[in-house]
């Protein structure tokens, strides 16, 4: 293996076209197109669950929908002019277009490779399409000597967070937005969330380990945590710094409440970024604000013990 972190990244790229996983985007003005109005079609989706097709978009529905779909600043640019940064793709199955992914050109200081632009045509979602080319792409890069990827989302493209959740992932952040981390040889978290209890397991080494339990009292969460999943905690297991933010994910997808105590909701600006579940709560109540100001539909689980103040009034 080269030296070249950008070398080498190309590579793993290069190997995922050689084996008919993706074709690279080119640069033809039809084809370009094509990639972006599959970006809009992806955030028209998500941000007022409209059902559209990209390939039947015409100037008169670009005109309508981007204004709307980009008033929290996204952008819809030309993907060729950060080539530095990401390369667009299409996602193939036996050879044909099911949808599109950007994938960075370097890991960041996690050893992580950035996704973006995912996005599949309706007919070919539920089939096992995004999920494949995202294993394979980890896997690439985790030959190279990266640890796999870093995909970032929405709470409210709740579609995109089940997906995630269901494909293993772990959650690494949420500062801006939700932040999956799909690194090689991790183990998938095993989360069980029934009507009043709900339990969070590893199984590193074959055997079941229970780390957290969970249970519900109105607007409150019960949370336990077993001896060793604290001894891990207290000696800085990556599986354990995760653990907690990914159940609380998997519990709001649920719609079960995130605070656990008037004393903890207190604690909730020092996990912010991520960690316990009254930090989740707290950016919660943000990433929804935020998108109820910008004028975007807002379809998530209603959690207890979450106010829903507007973006002005929450401290």
């Amino acid at each position: 293996m080269r030296e070249d972190p950008l070398q080498n990244a190309l590579e793993a790229h290069a190997s995922l076209v050689k084996d008919g996983v993706l074709r690279r985007l080119s640069k033809g003005a039809a084809d370009t197109r094509a990639w972006i109005d599959c970006e809009l079609a992806s955030l028209v989706e998500n941000r007022f669950f409209v059902p559209c097709d990209p390939r039947a978009f015409t100037a008169a529905w670009r005109a309508e929908w981007r204004p709307r779909a980009i008033r929290d600043g996204t952008r819809l640019a030309n993907p060729h002019a950060r080539l530095a940064y990401s390369i667009p793709y299409w996602i193939l199955d036996q050879g044909k277009r099911v949808g599109t992914i950007g994938l960075a050109t370097s890991g960041l200081g996690a050893g992580l490779v950035t996704v973006s632009s995912l996005y599949v045509y309706p007919e070919h979602r539920g089939r096992g399409g995004a999920g494949r080319a995202l294993r394979l792409a980890r896997d690439a890069f985790a030959a190279i000597g990266l640890d796999g990827l870093r995909v970032p989302t929405w709470w409210t493209w709740q579609h995109a967070v089940r997906v995630y959740l269901g494909l293993g992932m772990w959650v690494d952040s949420w500062k801006h937005e939700l932040v999956f981390a799909f690194r090689h040889g991790q183990p998938a978290p095993r989360i069980l969330v029934e009507e009043h209890q709900a339990t969070f397991s590893l199984a590193p080494a074959g055997d079941v380990e229970r780390w957290i339990t969970a249970t519900r009292d109105g607007d409150r969460l019960g949370w336990a945590e077993s001896p060793r999943f604290a001894e891990l905690r207290a000696s800085g297991s990556r599986e354990a710094r995760d653990a907690p933010g990914t159940f609380a994910l998997a519990l709001a997808r649920s719609g079960w409440p995130l605070i656990r105590s008037a004393e903890a909701w207190e604690q909730r600006h020092a996990w912010c970024d991520c960690g316990d579940p009254e930090g989740l709560a707290y950016k919660i109540e943000i990433f929804e604000a935020i998108d109820r100001r910008c004028g975007f539909e807002v379809r998530t689980p209603r959690l207890p013990g979450i106010e829903y103040r507007d973006y002005a009034d929450i401290d």
